[in-house]
């Protein structure tokens, strides 16, 4: 897996030399990388609404990723809808909704995101914390605490989105001027 990311890396790398655009991802993607995602994926996790489980899928591999493949190149793969269930949050009586993918959506998935990763991961400023590989909350905090005792800063600006109906209400925004 981590040629084809190699592999990946370096034809993005050559795209964005020659001002090219990485517009298909599909074409990115193949047996052998989505073998090796299979071989990762948690056999745990929660089946989708084909109730497909990884040991499943696992029973003919070769053809279900063959097929797969195919899908993706010729542009007729479609996910399928997720299915929806709702766990309880911390606050009393309040749910929360919750997709699950489809194992082979899950796979494709997990594809685009290391792809995007690839792709994003060098242009994101190093103050970026959310949701990127081997940061966390920790190391945001520290970064903020540095940056107002240690360097210029005119503003710094929380918001709470509670309402917003596009988005999670417990969503914060927190913002940094220099």
């Amino acid at each position: 897996m981590v040629n084809e990311l190699l592999g990946i890396q370096y034809n993005i790398a050559k795209a964005n030399r020659t001002d090219r655009k990485v517009q298909n991802l599909a074409s990115y993607i193949n047996e052998n990388t989505l073998k090796a995602i299979h071989k990762t994926m948690d056999k745990r996790k929660a089946y989708g609404i084909d109730k497909v489980t990884k040991e499943d899928y696992e029973r003919n591999l070769e053809e279900n990723l063959a097929n797969l493949v195919k899908r993706m190149k010729n542009g007729s793969y479609r996910p399928n809808p997720a299915r929806r269930v709702y766990i309880p949050k911390e606050t009393k009586g309040k749910m929360r909704p919750l997709g699950i993918s489809c194992y082979e959506d899950k796979l494709v998935e997990n594809a685009i995101a290391q792809i995007l990763e690839q792709i994003y991961e060098p242009k994101f400023y190093n103050e970026s914390f959310g949701f990127r590989p081997n940061r966390n909350c920790h190391q945001a905090v520290r970064e903020i605490i540095e940056m107002v005792q240690y360097r210029k800063t005119n503003y710094v600006v929380e918001a709470d989105i509670r309402t917003f109906p596009l988005l999670e209400p417990s969503i914060k925004v927190s913002l940094f001027y220099r």
